[in-house]
């Protein structure tokens, strides 16, 4: 009876969330950046935005203020029910600009999003319609959702290509997503705890007509801390149904092979 039990309790699946959360984040930060960016970019090249506001305008290389209106008139980021103001500042000229950006108080679905602040990232143009986002710093700030958790992120790296389409509509351009990171995440309380994750994402593809998951490319997850570990390979697909199909895994992720999981990248 007692070979029988341990058997089953082997058999278990493990929760997929701590392995998908790190993904998620990646994500989080990178597609919404992206998406703000070239509103930005359009709206301070002085052509008329419904979601952009430019609050400061630039100069010649000048410091810039561009609000984002999420909601009501603004081509949906991903749903229909997104609302709040993003406010992107920093320096802008028509070959290169430095933006950071603040989500505080935008939401999708009445939940705040994952990632609340982008700091310090590089967008250049590349050819007529095409943008190019470097992201390579250290301070994205993880809204946690609790008093007692702490979180931050070291040695972030991603590139997103931004195909416009030729277009001032936000809602037709393609996202390419390549990069990585590593995340520190320390939980103090009752049962403190400490975990390193290893994040690494190619060529993430997400189409004009679906965002709630990437339809094509690669990432890996990798775990270890006095929570456990594990590896996790996703592979990514054309249907749009928000999530992403494990490819290969290690222990104790194996039971997971073949499985779709959920992504919920834009919001906490």
């Amino acid at each position: 009876m007692l070979v029988l039990l341990a058997s089953a309790a082997g058999c278990v699946k493990p929760d997929p969330v701590e392995i998908v959360r790190p993904l998620e984040t990646t994500l989080g930060a990178a597609v919404p950046a992206a998406y703000f960016a070239a509103v930005s970019v359009a709206a301070l090249d002085g052509r008329t935005s419904p979601c952009a506001k430019v609050i400061t305008p630039a100069g010649s290389g000048g410091e810039i203020r561009v609000d984002i209106g999420l909601g009501a008139g603004c081509p949906p980021m991903f749903g229909a029910d997104e609302a709040g103001t993003v406010v992107v500042t920093g320096t802008w000229t028509p070959q290169l600009a430095t933006f950071a950006m603040s989500f505080v108080g935008a939401s999708s679905g009445g939940r705040p999003m994952t990632v609340v602040g982008i700091g310090a990232m590089n967008v250049v143009r590349s050819g007529a319609t095409h943008l190019l986002l470097a992201y390579g710093e250290e301070d994205i700030l993880l809204s946690t959702g609790t008093a007692t958790t702490a979180a931050g992120i070291k040695q972030v790296a991603w590139v997103v290509d931004v195909d416009t389409a030729g277009t001032d509509d936000p809602s037709d351009d393609a996202f390419e997503v390549s990069g990585g990171d590593q995340v520190a995440l320390a939980v103090s309380g009752v049962h403190p705890s400490a975990d390193l994750t290893q994040v690494a994402v190619g060529n993430a593809s997400f189409k004009p007509h679906c965002r709630r998951n990437p339809s094509s490319g690669v990432a890996a997850v990798q775990r270890a801390g006095t929570r456990g570990g594990g590896w996790v390979l996703f592979g990514f697909h054309d249907a749009c149904d928000g999530t992403a199909d494990v490819a290969a895994a290690l222990a104790p992720y194996e039971l997971l092979i073949t499985d779709s999981l959920p992504l919920t990248f834009l919001q906490q």
